[in-house]
């Protein structure tokens, strides 16, 4: 029985290599509703009410076929957190290369929507309101917690969990979609609520987070690119532009995201005063300091006093999660902690240095840009030992060990710019900084 246009396969490791040449799953070619069976034990069995596309010819004396199932819809869960949210990108960008014919949802906590919402790649935000269904252990929170997972229910036929806890694995089971990929080492059993559970390799590749959820997608048959980029809603840098205009911010700006969600990964507020009064020394024009509302006392106390101050602009809580992006894409250079802010300039493009003390680099640095990263030898010798960011009773003591000079230098010697993409350094004109 031979399949016109059909193209054979010898061996798994031939799918991934000829998935993307065939054009068979972005054109979406329909196949033969006939009986389906393995080339190798690895390769599963598509459910076959789904449309399906054939990649297998008939091979020798066995006449196996391989099929390949294209989903019309998928859901792509990754709720939180912000900076995870942020650096899970090259997941939706890997599944539209995959499946560019198909619609593709993201479940996203509510009001990190911004970052995604833009992307070319996303077909439907689906929000996920945290705080409403927060006291899910109440008979009203229990009522609209079932309520939100039913709406999830027959939408989709593909689900990826790339957030592998038990609140995600629920929300993936809840769609009661014919495929639902997750972690094999998922925690709070999470795993229990996937049918495809994917081994993840242990690698340096899948050391860092984002090489973990590619891991996810390549186990599951499922080509990958890298990625990362995000996109700022046009509407968000519109009343960027306005509020840009009314506070005066023009010419080479610097953006410091001077918090975290962890004291210990939190540079010491005076250092970031003595940067930002280095970097008007400098050249730059002004210095935006970035932060959520409940960030004001702490970036309040990292600001510079004098003519500094004068040039400094305190955005906390001022502006919203898409304005800040639009502000990222205006500055010459972004200085973060380890947080959110930075994996969102990250992915933005922007002239970056990452700020490290109690994390790994190799689990957590901007993806792809592992040198526009300063660290410390006392950091470094904390992680050899097993030390993590979460002791409490840490503090600042690893941020502490980057001096303002270092800091310096590593602008200096152009860190920041390391990794960008040739069209992001001609565009920018971001240079010297």
């Amino acid at each position: 029985m031979e399949w016109e246009g059909a193209i054979v396969l010898t061996s798994a490791a031939d799918v991934n290599s000829q998935l993307t040449e065939s054009g068979f799953i972005a054109h979406g070619y329909a196949a033969s509703r006939g009986r389906i069976r393995l080339i190798e034990p690895n390769l599963r069995i598509i459910n076959p009410a789904w449309r399906r596309v054939a990649i297998g010819g008939a091979l020798a004396a066995s006449r196996t076929l391989l099929i390949v199932s294209v989903p019309e819809r998928i859901l792509l869960i990754r709720p939180s957190a912000l900076g995870d949210v942020a650096r899970s990108a090259p997941i939706l960008a890997s599944l539209r290369a995959a499946f560019g014919s198909s619609h593709i949802a993201w479940l996203v906590q509510g009001g990190f929507d911004d970052v995604v919402r833009a992307h070319p790649a996303l077909s439907e935000i689906v929000s996920f309101p945290r705080a409403g269904l927060a006291k899910w252990w109440s008979p009203s929170g229990l009522r609209d917690s079932l309520r939100y997972c039913n709406s999830l229910r027959g939408r989709f036929d593909l689900v990826v969990d790339a957030q592998g806890l038990l609140r995600s694995g629920i929300f993936a089971w809840s769609t009661r979609a014919r495929r639902r990929i997750g972690f094999l080492d998922a925690r709070e059993c999470s795993w229990i609520f996937h049918n495809e559970r994917v081994r993840i390799p242990q690698n340096e590749q899948t050391r860092h987070a984002v090489g973990r959820m590619l891991a996810l997608l390549e186990g599951a048959g499922i080509p990958t690119v890298a990625d990362v980029r995000l996109y700022t809603p046009p509407d968000s840098r519109d009343r960027w532009d306005d509020f840009a205009r009314r506070e005066g911010v023009g010419g080479k700006t610097a953006l410091l995201a001077s918090t975290s969600r962890w004291a210990s990964k939190d540079w010491p507020r005076e250092r970031w005063s003595v940067l930002a009064c280095a970097l008007i020394e400098r050249g730059y024009e002004r210095v935006l300091f970035t932060g959520t509302a409940s960030d004001r006392a702490a970036v309040e106390a990292a600001m510079p006093q004098g003519r500094a101050r004068q040039l400094s602009i305190d955005l906390t809580g001022r502006i919203d999660l898409g304005m800040m992006m639009a502000a990222m894409e205006s500055t010459a250079v972004v200085v973060s902690n380890d947080s959110a802010a930075m994996h969102i300039a990250a992915g933005l493009q922007r002239p970056l240095l990452g700020l490290f003390g109690p994390t790994d680099p190799r689990e957590a640095a901007p993806f792809g840009r592992p040198e526009s990263v300063v660290t410390s030898e006392s950091a470094r010798v904390f992680l050899e030992k097993g030390g993590h960011y979460r002791d409490r009773g840490l503090g600042d003591a690893l941020m502490q060990a980057i001096s303002v000079d270092a800091v310096l230098t590593a602008l200096d010697a152009g860190k920041h710019l390391a990794g960008l993409p040739t069209r992001t350094l001609a565009g920018d004109a971001v240079g010297a900084p």
